[in-house]
C-alpha cells in the first residue's frame, strides 16, 4: 500500500503534471488516487503497530508537500491543517467511527 501511494504522489509531484493543475484539482487528484489507499481497510489497520503508522504517515506528508508545492523540509503538519487533512492515525479512528 505504501508503494502504490508513493508511485502516486511521485507521479503527481512530476513538473510537467503539477504545472498544469491548481491547487483545487490537485488536492482532487491526490485525494482520489492516493489518499484512497491511505484509507483502503482502516478496520485492519486499527491497532497496528506504530511503525507501519509511521511509514503511511511519512507517505501521508510527502503527499501534503506535493500538494501544496512545498520543499521537503518544509513542516507537513500545518499544511496538513491548511488542507483540512486529519494524520493517519487520526484518520483511521474518524472512519472507523463514521462506519460505526
Amino acid at each position: 500500500m505504501v508503494q502504490s501511494c508513493n508511485y502516486h504522489y511521485r507521479a503527481l509531484r512530476h513538473k510537467f503534471i503539477r504545472a498544469l493543475l491548481t491547487l483545487e484539482s490537485t488536492k482532487m487528484v491526490a485525494l482520489g488516487i492516493a489518499a484512497e489507499r491511505l484509507d483502503y481497510c482502516n478496520s485492519l489497520l486499527y491497532g497496528t503497530s506504530s511503525d507501519y503508522l509511521w511509514k503511511l504517515q511519512v507517505t501521508q506528508n510527502a503527499l501534503v508537500r506535493v500538494v501544496c508545492q512545498a520543499a521537503r523540509t518544509c513542516s507537513a503538519t500545518e499544511l496538513r491543517r491548511q488542507l483540512h487533512w486529519l494524520p493517519v492515525k487520526q484518520r483511521i479512528t474518524y472512519k472507523l467511527a463514521i462506519l460505526t
